[in-house]
């Protein structure tokens, strides 16, 4: 029975991982929950997410209106960052650094409250292409170093600010959103296998029910564009602002 409810956890959690971002505030909770052993939590959660969103980024990818080379160039940057974000996290507690938290996930929900047009259709032209371009290797760059030193909300943040910065449409932003964090997420489960800090059974096994859940939050995405994907993405940045409570006052 216990697997069964986790299992009907990673779905939940894989369909805002597509859409919004945030699955890993119901996911790691629900390993701790379960009595999965601390010490390999961050590495199961990452393979079963990795695996999710990598079936996310691969339905959306009829969505990326821009240039492979882009693509490529911006995949290559999240992957050298959330590299550089890992090693900077040897050297200093993130613990230290979790006001970023506070101060980045409330602005993306700022962003999306502020502006109810933000995402609906795309305006990289009106930005202008060259101006877009190097927004994007910016936002890639900077989510990146966070997902590999800090993690939480990533994914969010991605799809917000290649939203507002970049000019795409949210359905866009998403599904380069996907390609960035599978790149992210891709570095940090290879550090995790180095080491050994994962149960590769559990992880596979709740990887299925995220692809799951990533597969039908691509569905209904693709179908019902930003305007799921916009409360979505506020709900989550909610969610992860009060987990980050919760978790300090529990401290």
């Amino acid at each position: 029975m216990e697997y069964v409810l986790l299992s009907i956890i990673m779905i939940i959690a894989g369909f805002l991982d597509s859409l919004a971002g945030g699955g890993g505030v119901l996911r790691l909770p629900a390993y701790l929950a379960f009595g999965v052993n601390p010490i390999i939590i961050l590495g199961t959660n990452k393979l079963a997410s990795t695996m999710g969103i990598f079936f996310s980024a691969y339905k959306l990818k009829d969505r990326l209106k821009v240039s492979k080379k882009l693509t490529r160039t911006l995949a290559l940057l999240a992957f050298l960052f959330a590299a550089l974000g890992a090693a900077i996290s040897r050297l200093i507690n993130p613990n230290y650094l979790k006001f970023l938290i506070i101060a980045v996930i409330p602005f993306t929900a700022y962003l999306m409250l502020s502006n109810k047009q933000l995402g609906n259709t795309e305006t990289r032209r009106k930005i202008g292409i060259k101006k877009s371009n190097k927004a994007a290797k910016i936002i890639a760059s900077l989510v990146a170093l966070y997902d590999g030193f800090l993690g939480p909300g990533s994914g969010t943040m991605y799809a917000v600010f290649l939203t507002k910065y970049v000019g795409f449409d949210l359905v866009q932003a998403t599904a380069m959103a996907k390609v960035l964090n599978f790149c992210s997420n891709f570095f940090a489960l290879l550090f995790f296998l180095s080491i050994g800090a994962l149960n590769i059974k559990l992880g596979l096994a709740m990887g299925v029910f995220s692809i799951i859940g990533n597969l039908l939050g691509v569905y209904v995405g693709k179908r019902h564009g930003a305007k799921v994907i916009r409360p979505l993405i506020i709900f989550v940045s909610f969610l992860i602002i009060a987990k980050f409570i919760l978790d300090y006052f529990k401290a």
